[in-house]
């Protein structure tokens, strides 16, 4: 389970509610939320450490062009 909070003190305030019964002891995990930017900074940094390089032809032709398939309604 994965549930946001907000940490306050000594207290993280919980962004939803959880179906557990009060008074059950349960572990925390702590991870720090990042915004896009550092994350999208972490992600450049990878790809420079690999040696994975763009030119503007990269991503040429990505697109897929077929029809799909055909509906009839």
């Amino acid at each position: 389970m994965l549930v946001k909070g907000i940490k306050k003190g000594k207290i993280i305030e919980l962004l939803e509610e959880i179906n557990l019964p009060d008074n059950q002891e349960i572990l925390i995990e702590i991870k720090e939320v990042n915004d896009f930017w550092s994350a999208y900074q972490k992600f450049r940094a990878k790809i420079e450490q690999e040696g994975i390089t763009f030119d503007h032809n990269t991503f040429d032709n990505l697109r897929d062009k077929s029809p799909g398939r055909e509906v009839d309604l």
